[in-house]
């Protein structure tokens, strides 16, 4: 029953980083609509025209750095959960970050496990979101 209702769900995925795309969509998609997006703007675009539960933001994305978009996101939804991932976080990064109410914020991963891990972290950000029991 869970299953159905999280079959609904849409997370948007913000990188260039293909791989990181290829294991959170095949982690993600049997449960979840996983559009998959590699530039800010675009992310944008997806947010205004469907509905989305969740967005991970790459802070490397091309054409822009994943935080210029944050302050546009938190205009049009405020309450969306967000996740921010980086290569480095240094102190400006991380400050902009919680001044722009990012829910999560991690090391890009490097492998398939780092990548699941953040999978496993969307799961239970959206099932908080939704009042469903977080394992």
């Amino acid at each position: 029953m869970q299953t159905t209702r999280k079959l609904g769900r849409t997370i948007v995925v913000a990188t260039s980083d293909r791989n990181l795309e290829e294991t959170l969509r095949a982690q993600l998609a049997t449960d979840y609509r996983v559009e998959c997006v590699r530039r800010g703007a675009d992310a944008i675009l997806q947010m205004l025209e469907k509905e989305i539960d969740l967005l991970l933001v790459d802070i490397d994305m091309s054409g822009q750095v994943g935080t210029e978009i944050l302050p546009v996101i938190r205009r049009l939804r405020p309450r969306l959960p967000v996740i921010l991932i980086s290569d480095d976080f240094t102190y400006r990064i991380r400050k902009t970050a919680a001044e722009q109410g990012v829910t999560f914020q991690s090391i890009k991963p490097r492998s398939s496990d780092e990548a699941l891990e953040i999978a496993a972290v969307m799961e239970k950000i959206i099932a908080h979101k939704e009042g469903l029991p977080v394992n």
